[in-house]
């Protein structure tokens, strides 16, 4: 993450940096303006939970490959 020198340029980048895209980026600039840290907590958890989601199904294709390659180093080491 790149050097923010105050809290909204930290705020702004830390919302680039978990991958939200711009029109989201741009409400949730509004709503920590106008105080409203409900709706905002309630963006930020929701996209947690997407991300999170995300990671699980990376972590199973990781589980399947590496399944794969002990099978094979298995399998090979029998011949």
């Amino acid at each position: 993450m790149p050097e923010a020198n105050n809290d909204a340029q930290c705020f702004y980048q830390n919302l680039i940096d978990i991958g939200l895209e711009e029109k989201m980026i741009s409400r949730c600039i509004v709503l920590e303006k106008e105080g409203r840290e409900k709706e905002l907590l309630m963006i930020l958890q929701n996209s947690r939970r997407d991300l999170l989601t995300h990671i699980h199904a990376e972590q199973k294709k990781l589980d399947c490959l590496d399944y794969l390659v002990k099978w094979l180093d298995k399998k090979g080491a029998k011949k």
